[in-house]
């Protein structure tokens, strides 16, 4: 019997696990509030429904008369969402109110530092008062945030040339709850982890350098442009990484399904948490970057799970040794009048997959965050090296005429 699978989302990031779920003879079933979204005509059935109404995803569930065997979504930062639709069906999910406090960075923390977990110093800022107090107590830079939101939407990094009271206020308009944090910038390679827990084994599939190039050409904002596999850790720093994200999920009580890690190995030598989502990465990390550098598809295999496929554990382990890079194109703000060079960029060497989501006549925002990106390359080639130039190659191809 042919097996249903609901996908929360049906944008560009939810496409793989769309036509992943296609190609294993799953049925799919795919929400999203916009019915323009990519994934809309991919999807066998598609509604349109916000992925964040829980409300609405059960009425529409309640209503459904067939059995839908399994849910999960990519990127979007809902899991509570998720928990909530697999919990009424009954199917496998993480636990809703571990799922709750994955999507509120200050509970998040508080949970992961009575964990023992190693984390920044952090506190809820609820004035500019107490922000000061803090800044005094570990000095700058800190890095001041919304607790619900995600993509780097209100996140700062503050040092001495920064308005405190301007970033309190702009952190937390983008706070769905108005509730800002506060935590030390740890300096150091950021990075990107991403795994799956499955029958109380943790595999970490994912791991690569965050590229934070632009920090100090963005400030105070925190936009990072790319990243890069494999990592230039050394395999005893990159094991400190490994171990300290581990220990950060099973402290969240993640004891099925995915998690993704935003990781620092700090300058002093030590594994850093910064943030777990109790889902999978967006940005190409998981369908993309990953697979093609290690062959290991994590989406392919948190498919199965959600619907209760049998799962060999082979999978998880690499077939491939490849590199790969990703950056991103940041146009000034404005309007675009024209893009040229996009055929060079695809023709480069090594350069694998481009994308762009503006076109002549779209206005580009002010670069604050990571909507803020335009479109990006990735470039897959044996080495390190290789793959980073080919991608830096290509967007300097792209040149975009804006007013």
């Amino acid at each position: 019997m042919t097996k249903r699978l609901l996908i929360l989302g049906a944008g560009k990031e939810q496409v793989a696990a769309i036509t992943t779920a296609a190609h294993k003879g799953i049925r799919t079933l795919a929400l999203d509030m916009n019915p323009k979204a990519d994934g809309a005509t991919l999807a066998d059935e598609f509604y349109p429904v916000s992925t964040r109404d829980v409300d609405a995803i059960l009425t529409l569930l309640k209503g459904y008369p067939n059995k839908i065997d399994g849910v999960m979504t990519i990127a979007s930062d809902i899991p509570h969402c998720v928990s909530a639709a697999a919990e009424a069906l009954g199917v496998p999910h993480i636990a809703s109110e571990i799922a709750k406090t994955c999507i509120d960075k200050l509970r998040m923390k508080e949970v992961l530092a009575q964990g023992g977990v190693n984390i920044p110093a952090f506190a809820e800022i609820r004035s500019v008062t107490e922000l000061l107090s803090f800044i005094r107590r570990v000095g700058y830079p800190v890095v001041v945030k919304p607790v619900d939101n995600s993509g780097a939407r209100g996140v700062l990094r503050v040092t001495d040339k920064v308005d405190p009271h301007w970033a309190f206020e702009y952190a937390r308009k983008f706070s769905y709850s108005e509730k800002v944090q506060v935590e030390q910038f740890i300096a150091g390679l950021q990075l990107s982890t991403e795994g799956l827990m499955l029958n109380g084994t943790f595999h970490t599939t994912g791991f690569a350098d965050r590229n934070y190039a632009r920090l100090d050409e963005t400030v105070p904002f925190m936009v990072e442009d790319g990243g890069d596999i494999p990592t230039i850790l050394d395999p005893a720093a990159r094991q400190k990484i490994v171990s300290e994200f581990e220990k950060a999920v099973r402290a969240l009580g993640i004891g099925w399904g995915p998690a993704k890690g935003d990781m620092v190995f700090g300058d002093d030598g030590k594994a850093y948490v910064i943030e777990i989502a109790a889902r999978l990465s967006g940005g190409n990390f998981c369908y993309d970057k990953v697979p093609w550098s290690t062959g290991v598809d994590i989406v392919d295999i948190l498919i199965d799970m959600a619907v209760e496929n049998p799962v060999d554990l082979r999978r998880f382990e690499p077939t491939k040794a490849m590199a790969t890079s990703q950056r991103y194109f940041f146009p000034a703000a404005g309007k675009i009048e024209a893009i040229h060079g996009i055929e060079t960029a695809q023709a480069i060497k090594h350069v694998k997959k481009l994308d762009l989501w503006v076109k002549p006549g779209d206005l580009v925002p002010a670069l604050q965050n990571h909507p803020s990106r335009v479109g990006y390359v990735i470039a897959c080639a044996p080495d390190r090296q290789s793959a980073i130039a080919a991608a830096e190659e290509a967007v300097a191809a792209v040149d975009f005429e804006v007013q």
